[in-house]
């Protein structure tokens, strides 16, 4: 067939043809397709593993749809009406060339109903293409893949729905995500907590969703202790013992390279733990890195580069990163060599090592680095885009640089990275890079750009947002035909259904808002009168009466763990901003010295704060003590774990992981809230009039800059009694009886099943919903009155 019949048909026009339009073509045979009660699938005599494993997750996903699972065949030129042949490549023996696909940009596919022959063809460009053509099939008829879970429709019995001729290319090579493992909170987010079900409902959303590569961060305490023997201390990692987390990191690895996702090392050139450098006394160190002018620092980097590809394979593709990013001060290694010289140095040594590797290097911050003239042509740059300008500076404030390609070479390769979330208060659901039609905007920016390579998503919290992981995706295929405002409709009706219209009632109004323009630090707390603004008051007006529309649908439906989820979400939201709103309110009382009026706005402001916990503590992945719980049945922990979640889920850089958990709430934001009415009561008393301190670092993009000087810092909580208490939970939850041994991998042929959100009691939401909606919320303020 010529090509000029082809559309570039997306994803979500799949699924809005499924709606009652079909498409037309002049070589159609009918617009339906294979009868599901006969489902057979037919595929190459060695389909390899990529496309074995998307048959035996669709046939899974099939039959939980309610009809039996499709048989699988190989390819002997004998067709029925029923048959759906999978085809991994151009040169596949299972089709004449008539009906492969036409195209050879990887990941692509076509989807095409013969004149005769079998019931539907899926040709993929290569085994990747095939892997999204068959879920693209799926999604046709009504299925939904989301970062939390999916939609599994009931299928009738009938025919499948099919296009009659379309074609499909991605707009990026490279469609992924990076997923970071550096903190230790609830396991909803923090990835470095999970187990075997976590990933593996990481790994199908991105293969279900046509995206293809995953930065990584692999575990390093086995590499670093291989290479260096007497730093027997890495025998134990950050949360299980060293042993046990390289085994669960290589099975990820293998599944998800058998789902059709790569892996992007991330590296750090030069940098060493603590056990190792403690062996090198003589050397000369700055902040944990050794630094470049000696010889020893390619001498010990070959040794752990060399043991990290033989321990957990490659896919030679990585990620340098770190050395002295311009404008943060806590990312200075040493300066004995320039900046392109030590990166030089990394990428020499790497492709000695390994001469496939394909090599990227970070951008970051609105100054980039005068390094990328020097550097190999074959190098790529990693542009990350988060939105806050000036974000090393003591106040950041303003938006971020232009859309698309930063101040790069014209020449220069790129990936566009966002940096969707920024820090632990962020756990919930608009940020300052959160926006679809922001994100949109850049996106069909770098698309046009013939340089831009690929396109993914850095939250620093994984599965925060499932509206946001989904724009992500839609982007990373078609940016140019994606329209916010429709795709939002198009999300509630496949994630929700009857209950759409009550989901949307609650989200609009807040994802209409566009990016946050405040962000701070969750420990540090701070006052923003802000947040009693016109405009911000209407906003949270809107989402709260949203959400009492929204939790009416639990009571006149069944129980959904995708709308809990979701209604969970959006109440968060609305109790952190109401509690603020309080907090603020309680300031301006104090200003009026008013004390009744402090006091009733405190009181209001913790019984927020409580409603919110009592909701918070039914969801044991949003727990951080409950995540702790959780890990010690995954494998044997390791001596480390307690100080980890301290340091790493509570108490980093002096509180920046703190996440959104019961744990949180009562030991930090309760407290605080209460030494807030204290202070100001007290001030009233003592006529003194700035009880609060003007804070250090935040950002905003408030359309009045004069905003930012009225923002304060909360009393810190009691920090003795948080730790303290942490600690001793933690301790008892990581010593349960139930501590496992060793680490327990999947047998094979064995179904793991994916983590999903926890089903709480609808009579839990509901009274939170009513109890918040009870609560008068403080006018706005007008800026004269600040």
């Amino acid at each position: 067939m010529s090509s000029r019949f082809l559309t570039q048909f997306t994803r979500r026009g799949f699924l809005e043809a499924s709606a009652g339009t079909v498409l037309s073509s002049f070589c159609a045979r009918s617009p339906a397709g294979p009868a599901w009660n006969n489902l057979r699938f037919i595929h190459d005599p060695e389909p390899g593993a990529i496309i074995r494993n998307a048959l035996d997750d669709a046939a899974l996903l099939l039959e939980r749809g309610g009809i039996p699972r499709p048989l699988r065949a190989q390819a002997n030129g004998i067709w029925t009406v029923d048959d759906v042949v999978v085809a991994s490549s151009p040169e596949s023996s299972v089709l004449p060339s008539e009906w492969k696909c036409l195209t050879d940009r990887s990941g692509a596919f076509r989807l095409l109903v013969p004149r005769e022959g079998p019931g539907l063809i899926i040709a993929g460009a290569d085994p990747e293409g095939a892997r999204n053509g068959l879920y693209a099939w799926l999604e046709l008829n009504d299925f939904a893949f989301f970062r939390d879970g999916e939609h599994i429709p009931r299928i009738l019995s009938g025919r499948s729905v099919t296009p009659i001729d379309e074609e499909v290319r991605p707009d990026f090579r490279w469609r992924g995500d990076m997923i970071w493992d550096n903190y230790l909170g609830p396991s909803r987010y923090c990835a470095a907590t999970w187990g075997i079900a976590e990933w593996e409902q990481a790994l199908l959303f991105m293969a279900r969703n046509g995206l293809n590569f995953l930065e990584f961060y692999l575990p390093l305490e086995g590499v670093f202790l291989r290479g260096f023997p007497e730093a027997t201390t890495l025998q134990d990692g950050v949360l299980w013992k060293t042993e046990s987390k390289e085994k669960l990191t290589r099975y990820v690895l293998s599944r998800g390279r058998d789902l059709g996702i790569q892996f992007m090392y991330v590296l750090t050139y030069g940098a060493f733990p603590e056990p190792v450098r403690a062996l090198f006394p003589g050397l000369e160190w700055a902040n944990g890195f050794l630094c470049g002018h000696q010889p020893e620092l390619e001498i010990f980097t070959r040794k752990v580069w060399s043991n990290l590809i033989e321990t957990f394979g490659t896919d030679s593709l990585y990620a340098i990163r770190h050395r002295g990013e311009e404008g943060q001060s806590y990312s200075d290694p040493c300066r004995s060599i320039t900046k392109s010289d030590g990166f030089n140095q990394s990428i020499r040594l790497l492709q000695t090592i390994d001469p496939n590797a394909r090599v990227t290097v970070w951008t970051w911050g609105e100054t980039l680095p005068d390094l990328f003239e020097d550097l190999p042509p074959n190098v790529k740059a990693t542009h990350i885009r988060h939105g806050m300008g000036g974000l090393f500076t003591d106040r950041g404030v303003g938006a971020e640089q232009a859309d698309g390609k930063p101040n790069l070479p014209s020449e220069q390769r790129w990936l566009a990275g966002q940096f969707t979330v920024f820090g632990g208060n962020e756990t919930l659901l608009q940020t300052a890079w959160s926006d679809a039609n922001s994100l949109a905007r850049d996106a069909r920016t770098a698309a046009v750009d013939s340089t831009c390579e690929g396109y993914f998503q850095w939250p620093e919290w994984s599965n925060t947002s499932p509206w946001v992981s989904h724009v992500i995706r839609s982007l990373a295929w078609k940016p140019m035909t994606f329209r916010a405002d429709s795709e939002l409709q198009r999300y509630a009706r496949v994630r929700h259904g009857e209950q759409a219209e009550g989901f949307l009632a609650a989200f609009a109004p807040l994802l209409n808002a566009g990016n946050a323009k405040f962000v701070a630090t969750p420990r540090k707390r701070l006052l923003v009168p802000y947040f009693l603004s016109q405009v911000e008051r209407e906003l949270l007006e809107a989402v709260a009466n949203g959400l009492q529309v929204m939790s009416q649908d639990l009571s006149h439906f069944p129980s959904s763990r995708l709308f809990q989820r979701d209604l969970l979400d959006v109440l968060s939201w609305t109790a952190v901003r109401q509690a603020q709103v309080f907090e603020a309110a309680a300031y301006q009382a104090f200003q009026e010295r008013n004390e009744p009026k402090v006091a009733m706005a405190i009181e209001s402001a913790k019984m927020t704060w409580s409603i919110l916990r009592t909701v918070l503590a039914q969801a044991p992945e949003l727990s951080i003590i409950e995540t702790a719980r959780a890990a010690v049945k995954v494998g044997p922990i390791s001596k480390n774990a307690l100080d980890s979640f301290w340091t790493l889920g509570c108490d980093f850089y002096n509180g920046y992981p703190l996440v959104l958990c019961p744990e949180a709430i009562e030991l930090v934001y309760l407290d605080q809230s209460g030494k807030l009415g204290q202070t100001l009561l007290a001030a009233i008393q003592n006529n003194n009039t700035e009880p609060l301190e003007k804070p250090g670092w935040f950002w905003h993009n408030f359309s009045d800059s004069t905003w930012a000087d009225t923002v304060r810092v909360l009393p810190r909580e009691d920090t003795f009694h948080f730790e303290n208490s942490m600690r001793s939970q933690l301790a008892e939850a990581l010593s349960t009886s139930e501590s496992t041994k060793i680490f327990a991998l999947p047998k094979e042929g064995e179904l793991v099943s994916p983590a999903s959100p926890s089903l709480i009691g609808d009579t839990v939401l509901s009274e939170a919903v009513k109890q918040l909606g009870r609560m008068a919320i403080p006018e706005a303020l007008e800026k004269s009155t600040l």
